[in-house]
């Protein structure tokens, strides 16, 4: 496992925003926790990580996301992990602090982004943590056939994942390289009355066998935006464990699974590459100046 970062040689906080490829990123310092750092893309919060604790993760998200992996996989065993989405690397940090043996992958598209997670929020990457600069969905189409234990989908454009990480296709590539207990991990944000997490989940339950949703109860029952997490695997997930663990979070989340869930989802369809999404965030997208463009065909 990782040592935690001296708190004596964390590094400076950057002065301004800086501009990246994709997006301009603000770091703000947590004056309640010398280490603490928010992360903000475009004026939204996207992530946060303890430089000196990695294993304490800020977020509530963050939190939730990691007790599936830690109940689908427990600590002790070994863990090859890939995430799409890279910001400070916070969830794969946290792994990197908690496990005794680990191969992390994460790509994230601008590499100006994993810059500034190396000078300003304390990312090293090694044997146990590397980042690959490039689309996402291409980097997992060149990893060997059932080499992960973990798929984890946490990238945004604007506020909304890029179609093309949520879809039909990009499903069966993920189960390709998740070995048969893998887990496929999804964190997006929606709004009522949740026409995107609804369609995301009926495209996992389309290809796994066992899926599971959680997020506030609020937001569950389309009183409020916010973050899902929706996990699913070709083997069952103990969803009154996840429950367990969830409940016992400083902001506990419910979760749904079996024939609650299939209510929850009703008549939403799976999504697919060559459809343009219809959710409520997509008809939002030129707000962001983000265009729909359909996927090119996979190559294998």
């Amino acid at each position: 496992m990782s040592k935690a970062a001296n708190t004596n040689a964390l590094p400076d906080l950057p002065a301004h925003p800086i501009p990246v490829e994709q997006v301009v990123i603000e770091i703000v310092g947590d004056p309640r926790n010398v280490g603490g750092r928010l992360v903000l893309q475009d004026g939204v919060e996207s992530s946060y990580i303890d430089i000196a604790h990695p294993e304490r993760l800020g977020f509530e998200y963050q939190r939730h996301l990691a007790s599936v992996i830690d109940v689908m996989h427990p600590r002790r065993r070994a863990l090859s992990a890939f995430q799409i989405g890279g910001g400070p690397c916070a969830v794969m940090r946290y792994l990197d602090a908690t496990r005794r043996d680990l191969r992390a992958l994460v790509a994230e598209l601008d590499p100006g982004v994993i810059a500034t997670a190396e000078r300003y929020l304390g990312l090293v990457q090694g044997p146990r943590l590397r980042v690959e600069v490039g689309d996402g969905r291409a980097v997992m189409q060149r990893l060997p056939d059932a080499s992960l234990d973990i798929v984890v989908v946490d990238a945004f454009m604007g506020l909304v994942v890029p179609h093309a990480l949520v879809t039909s296709q990009f499903v069966v590539g993920a189960r390709r390289v998740l070995r048969p207990e893998g887990v496929h991990i999804i964190n997006l944000i929606d709004i009522p009355p949740n026409g995107y997490a609804t369609a995301v989940v009926a495209t996992l339950r389309a290809k796994y066998a066992d899926v599971i949703v959680m997020a506030d109860a609020a937001v569950i029952g389309g009183d409020s935006a916010g973050n899902f997490v929706i996990a699913a695997s070709d083997r069952s997930i103990p969803a009154e464990i996840v429950a367990r663990h969830s409940v016992r979070d400083d902001d506990p989340w419910q979760v749904l699974s079996g024939r609650p869930l299939v209510r929850w989802v009703g008549d939403a369809a799976p999504l697919d590459d060559s459809v343009e999404p219809d959710h409520e965030l997509a008809r939002l997208g030129d707000l962001f100046g983000r265009v729909w463009r359909p996927q090119p065909k996979d190559t294998a």
